[in-house]
């Protein structure tokens, strides 16, 4: 029998499965608090741009103003870029399929919004980096593999 937690309630593995849950429904958060109509039209672009000024590593904040912010199409093309992202990421991550991808996506959104964020917004930062934290975590655990579509199809 697989080992229990010190009350002997779940295994090792469902607690890594909450946790993955958790992770999951924090970014579908992420994507219901946003003004999504504002946000789609590239609304939320200004706010990226002026962190891009004067930022601590400058050839980051030049790929993301000629990446993302050099014309109104690409504003829009980003922004819906993130929320179908996000989505992806939190659905994944809740429904515990294709987890391992989910993952890899959810450490690359996290990443570029900690690299953004610069040293602007420390309370930020934090949760950038326990996101990608326990994202690792899940990922090194197989975390998909315990109440998860994952583990009926490749379990």
């Amino acid at each position: 029998m697989p080992d229990k937690d010190i009350f002997d309630w779940l295994t090792n593995a469902e607690w890594l499965a909450i946790l993955r849950i958790g992770v999951g429904l924090w970014w579908l958060e992420s994507v219901r608090h946003k003004d999504l109509p504002n946000f789609l039209r590239g609304g939320a672009m200004n706010w990226v741009e002026s962190l891009t000024r004067d930022h601590p590593i400058p050839p980051f904040a030049n790929t993301i103003r000629r990446v993302s912010l050099s014309s109104q199409r690409r504003r829009v093309v980003t922004s819906w870029l993130v929320v179908l992202g996000e989505s992806a990421a939190g659905v994944s991550l809740v429904l515990g399929f294709l987890t391992p991808a989910g993952l890899v996506l959810a450490v690359f959104l996290n990443a570029n919004y900690f690299l953004l964020a610069g040293l602007k917004d420390q309370g930020e930062q934090g949760q950038n980096l326990m996101m990608i934290l326990s994202e690792v975590v899940l990922f090194a655990t197989g975390a998909g593999m315990t109440w998860g579509i994952d583990a009926a199809l490749f379990g």
